[in-house]
């Protein structure tokens, strides 16, 4: 009877164990200890890092004659292009062969660029197809260039989660680098996992992996460009080829939003839309803040248009500088007191008609009170950094001896143009005064009542 039932019992049973070991790699206080091994060719191919924002940027350098071709992963951002590295991978006591790495980033790349340790996106499977870590096939590692708390991320993200919306899971990771002939358990310091948003994470939020996934650029509008998808392409960067059918979508959604008139918009808008994710996507990085997004730089955001509803769904990304971590988007104490019911500067289409239609302005009043009581509060937001701070503490003094013997730059919490701005501020101080701020202004809120 037990040998009959044995082949049913795996079937069962494996789906349960890769999940389980997924779920282990996350955690808010979770540290995970990490090393790189390279040979000495393929660290110097990692660094042949060309383009970018410079006037001279490097040129891509071609392999010599018998040795493996350059592979090179380009950003949409500043135009930078990793080269994909072969490596070696121990992650929390499990090694796997054969990894592929590359550098990654846009800014908090430059910003660190001068130092070791930099963003590393590394994929598992890149050379060896099937492989895995902990049921893990792609591992995001974001170095914290310009917020030596390493915190600021990793809290960001609990706050979009815990309002409702779908949001990459984090955890964090000490890391050691060994090079043939160079470095040998070389500290590189603390690095923040982010969860990948892939058909898993999808699957998860959504039910379904099937939709469209994009991963805009230069996209703080939704302008509509005419009705040939190769204007809209290079902005809202697919993951894969849309069907006819997702491309005719997004494009009447840009011409609902940018074209209709008032009273079809109202009509329209929550066929295309999925309100209430959207309403919290922007409550909350307006709470946070996080000035590096949608609502001011046009990027560092996901849509997803769902295969079933034909409704667009908004996530966050790249979190590293909220907080009031991007001191060129305004003072500490304007950060400190911004507008939670004027979430945008200026004007944005999207934003600004939806809030226009008196039911979704109500909606949203509601939505900004519910994301303070359950996301928001400074008792569970210092409580969440006293536990991440008693985490990554003795790393961090690692990390700082390590570069000073490097004689690199230790971390140095300030503007990115020095004098020009406020320094960036300590995350306790702010998070104390933004929650303060946020309560007062809910308060009013309710005390005023809906428009």
């Amino acid at each position: 009877m037990l040998r009959r039932l044995l082949p049913w019992l795996c079937l069962v049973l494996v789906p349960t164990v890769h999940a389980q070991e997924k779920r282990e790699v996350f955690g808010l206080t979770t540290m995970h200890d990490v090393h790189l091994t390279f040979t000495a060719m393929q660290w110097d191919r990692m660094q042949k890092v060309s383009g970018g924002p410079s006037l001279f940027p490097p040129k891509k350098p071609i392999a010599k004659d018998g040795e493996e071709p350059y592979e090179w992963h380009k950003s949409p951002g500043f135009g930078l292009e990793f080269p994909w590295a072969h490596a070696d991978l121990t992650f929390a006591g499990t090694t796997v062969k054969n990894v592929g790495i590359r550098y990654k980033g846009n800014g908090s790349y430059v910003s660190s660029g001068e130092g070791l340790k930099r963003n590393l996106k590394i994929e598992v499977d890149h050379y060896e197809k099937g492989q895995r870590v902990l049921g893990t096939r792609v591992i995001t590692l974001n170095a914290g260039a310009v917020d030596a708390s390493r915190l600021r991320e990793a809290l960001a993200y609990r706050v979009f989660r815990n309002a409702s919306v779908p949001a990459p899971r984090t955890a964090f990771a000490k890391i050691t680098l060994t090079v043939t002939g160079k470095y040998d358990k070389e500290m590189l310091g603390v690095y923040t996992i982010v969860e990948h948003v892939d058909k898993a994470f999808l699957k998860t939020h959504f039910g379904s992996d099937a939709g469209l996934l994009m991963k805009p650029e230069r996209l703080r509008g939704i302008d509509y460009l005419g009705d040939d998808w190769k204007k809209y392409k290079d902005r809202y960067l697919p993951k894969r080829e849309p069907t006819p059918e997702e491309i005719a979508r997004i494009i009447a959604f840009t011409r609902l939003v940018s074209k209709s008139d008032d009273a079809t918009f109202k009509k329209e808008i929550g066929n295309y839309l999925d309100v209430d994710n959207f309403l919290r996507f922007v409550a909350v990085n307006t709470m946070l803040p996080n000035t590096d997004s949608f609502l001011t730089t046009g990027h560092n955001y996901y849509m997803y248009l769902h295969p079933k509803t034909g409704k667009i769904a908004f996530m966050p990304w790249d979190l590293d500088i909220s907080f009031a971590g991007f001191p060129m988007m305004g003072s500490v104490n304007d950060q400190v007191n911004m507008n939670l019911l004027k979430p945008v500067a200026g004007k944005l289409k999207l934003v600004d008609r939806l809030l226009a239609i008196p039911e979704v302005q109500t909606q949203y009043q509601k939505v900004v009170a519910d994301v303070a009581q359950k996301a928001f509060t400074k008792a569970a937001l210092l409580k969440d950094l006293d536990a991440m701070e008693a985490v990554v503490k003795d790393a961090l003094t690692q990390e700082a001896k390590a570069k000073e013997a490097r004689k690199e730059k230790v971390d140095k919490v300030g503007a990115w143009v020095v004098g020009l701005f406020d320094p960036q501020p300590p995350i306790r101080s702010f998070v104390e005064r933004r929650a303060d701020a946020v309560r007062i202004q809910i308060e009013a809120m309710i005390k005023k009542g809906p428009k």
